[in-house]
């Protein structure tokens, strides 16, 4: 396995850059590990009759770390952030609670109409993005921007009334 690691670190430049031109953000040591995988299947699979190792090397890097933005691209669009599940469960419980009447409750009654029916359906109906974006006519990023800004207002509110509370 010695000589794999002398490929590995005369490849490192060539990973970097590949990275560098997929535009990778974020995650750098998944996309690098995934590199590091797609050239080590290059350097098994490679036959010295087929001509230079560069070349195959960096299509098979390139492949690796393509197809890994591919996978974490499905998984966003499958997976809602960990905040709407807070807000699930929030809804579900009550946890939080004033003198008998339920903050979420008021915050909620404060949004519009439009608003809280797609709360309701994204995270209580359970509806994808997809389906609420031809129910809206929007696009799924219009959809996401809209409960974002929904989420926001949730948000400020809840932290208005913690304020008022610690006060009171």
């Amino acid at each position: 396995m010695d000589r794999f690691e002398i490929v590995l670190a005369q490849f490192e430049p060539m990973i970097t850059s590949i990275m560098n031109r997929c535009r990778i953000y974020r995650d750098h040591e998944l996309y690098r590990q995934a590199a590091r995988i797609g050239l080590w299947k290059a350097w098994t699979k490679y036959e010295d009759s087929r001509g230079d190792f560069a070349p195959y090397a960096y299509r098979c890097i390139q492949g690796a770390v393509l197809d890994e933005l591919k996978k974490e691209s499905r998984n966003e669009d499958q997976y809602i952030p960990a905040e709407s599940d807070t807000l699930e469960v929030l809804i579900k419980n009550n946890h939080v609670e004033r003198s008998g009447t339920h903050i979420l409750d008021t915050i909620l009654e404060s949004l519009p109409t439009k608003d809280l029916q797609l709360l309701i359906l994204l995270y209580i109906k359970g509806y994808s993005y997809d389906e609420l974006a031809v129910m809206e006519g929007l696009t799924i990023g219009g959809i996401k921007k809209r409960r974002d800004r929904i989420m926001k207002q949730i948000r400020e509110e809840k932290m208005k009334s913690r304020k008022k509370i610690s006060k009171g």
